[in-house]
């Protein structure tokens, strides 16, 4: 899935960040989710990636509103 152009806003977390968000989505499963604009990632990109690499099946929501670049600040 591609990620919202807001969404790249910010940085991605570094690889050891990221390895800490795996082991955490598979011990308690993905407790926030991905939140999705025009189809794309707005909010959730590191949650999507530690998804995949926990073979955990990520849960979604549409954004609701019309500031999104307000959400992702």
């Amino acid at each position: 899935m591609e990620f919202h152009e807001y969404a790249n806003l910010f940085p991605m977390m570094q690889p050891d960040e990221l390895a800490d968000l795996v082991n955490d989505v598979k011990q308690n499963g993905l407790i926030e989710p991905i939140v999705l604009y025009e189809e794309k990632i707005l909010d959730g990109r590191n949650r999507f990636l530690a998804c995949g690499e926990a073979g955990i099946k990520p849960h979604y929501e549409y954004y609701k509103g019309d500031e999104p670049v307000g959400y992702v600040i």
